[in-house]
């Protein structure tokens, strides 16, 4: 949101995805979280060295930021 803030849906919803309850995602912190969704990006994916670019955070993050609850 343009005042720096997010909607927990989005991270609620993406945690879903991971397999995450409702009530693991409030029991970790954004640190947590963000980690473990970079170890399942890199689980599912098939570049050469698993990790994320630069470009492919900043447009998960975009995207978790721009999701509806």
């Amino acid at each position: 949101m343009p005042n720096g803030k997010i909607r927990f849906g989005a991270i609620y919803g993406t945690g879903a995805v991971l397999g995450f309850t409702p009530n693991d995602i409030k029991a970790m912190s954004m640190w947590e979280f963000m980690a473990a969704l970079e170890g399942y990006v890199k689980a599912n994916s098939s570049s050469d060295d698993g990790k994320m670019t630069s470009a492919e955070v900043d447009d998960v993050w975009k995207w978790m930021q721009g999701m509806e609850s």
